[in-house]
Order: C-alpha cells, then sequence, then structure tokens
C-alpha cells in the first residue's frame, strides 16, 4: 500500500522491483508485495528475477525483447513500449501471439472436425493481426519479428525467451481478478514467477491492472 501511494504521490514514470519467487501457500493466501503492485501500479512495472544478470558486473542492455501479444488494450501498449525501447538500444523485438485453444493438451479427432484447418486459420489471423499492429514507421525503429506458436501462452513466452536469448519481456497486464487470479494465475503473473530475465509489465491506456 505504500509502495502505491507514494508511486502516486510522486507521479512515477516507473516502479522498478526484485522478486524473489515466494510460492505455494502464502502465495495463494497473501500474494507477494510485487504481484500486488503489478496488479494495481499507476504506471509500468520493471520486474527484476533473481537469474537475472548482475547489474553491478554487466551493465543492463535490453537489445533482445520479447513481447507477447494477445490483442488486448494493454498488450497493445506494450508493443508501444517495446518497440519504443529496442530503437532507443538499436535492438530487435520478437512480437508473439500463441494459438491456445486446442493445444496439445487437448487431444480430439481431428479429422473428424477439421481441428488442424482451423487451428492454421486462427494463426494465420493472428499473424495479420500482429502485422496490423505495426506502422510503416515503427518497421524502420528496429528488426522486428512477428511469430505465432501453439500451446500454453506463459510456457511459450518463457521458452521462446530462453531460446533467443532475451534480455527483456514486455508485456501487457492481465485484468483477471478475484478468486480465479488468486488459484490460477494470469498469463502475466506466471512469466513474471518464471522468467529468467527482467520482465516489464504494462498497463492498459489509464487503467491499471
Amino acid at each position: 500500500d505504500e509502495l502505491l501511494r507514494f508511486a502516486v504521490k510522486q507521479q512515477a514514470d516507473l516502479i522498478v522491483m526484485g522478486t524473489h519467487g515466494r510460492a505455494g501457500f502464502n502465495r495463494l493466501l497473501m500474494g507477494s508485495v510485487a504481484e500486488r503492485v503489478v496488479r494495481q501500479a499507476p504506471c509500468p512495472v520493471l520486474m527484476i528475477p533473481p537469474a537475472a544478470p548482475d547489474s553491478a558486473t554487466q551493465r543492463p542492455s535490453f537489445s533482445r525483447i520479447l513481447c507477447p501479444v494477445d490483442f488486448s488494450p494493454a498488450s497493445e501498449q506494450a508493443v508501444g513500449f517495446a518497440l519504443d525501447l529496442a530503437r532507443q538500444a538499436g535492438g530487435d523485438v520478437t512480437m508473439l501471439s500463441v494459438v491456445e485453444w486446442l493445444t496439445e493438451e487437448q487431444p480430439i479427432a481431428e479429422s473428424a472436425f477439421g481441428v488442424s484447418a482451423l487451428r492454421e486459420q486462427m494463426a494465420e489471423t493472428a499473424r495479420a493481426r500482429l502485422g496490423a499492429l505495426l506502422s510503416d514507421e515503427s518497421r524502420t525503429w528496429c528488426d522486428i519479428e512477428e511469430m505465432v506458436t501453439y500451446g500454453r501462452a506463459h510456457r511459450e513466452v518463457i521458452r521462446l525467451a530462453a531460446e533467443r536469448g532475451a534480455d527483456l519481456i514486455v508485456i501487457g497486464a492481465q485484468g483477471r481478478g478475484g478468486v480465479g487470479l488468486a488459484l490460477f494465475g494470469s498469463t502475466t503473473q506466471q512469466v513474471i514467477r518464471s522468467a529468467t530475465c527482467p520482465v516489464l509489465v504494462v498497463h492498459a491506456p489509464g487503467a491499471p491492472a
């Protein structure tokens, strides 16, 4: 409460916090301070996990940025942050959309229902929507790759961040709340808990999560 109150009073542009990876029953009952701040902060929050490179021996660089996009207002806002950070660093951005419907964990008789064709259609729609988020001008700011994968969103984000050696994940805050969020966590929360690089959480314009 004090952190949030002070951020509002100071009109902070950014909150930078370390995470300590608490899990289990304590998190379920109370939530961590970091996750409460992420949900309610009036500005973006940069989360630094224990596994992040030591800033005392290595200057932080955000030149390889992964930006998951679910086409919510918060994730579209995150795209702007990711592109601007990459432009300033002379780096690159991977924009990722994950098709979660009928993943490998949901077996079904594909031939009977044309599931493969439908999944591919969903992927093509996601690719088109990713492209629509980018203006001709923004394409000149930095190297941009648009990717669509299948699976659980948070797992794909963590996997791709590791494979690409991402310096930063820029992700929109999820707006879920209540018992569902406490029991299962949002994609954003699960990424924060599992990421080995810093995670910048961005809220929708004018609406903290």
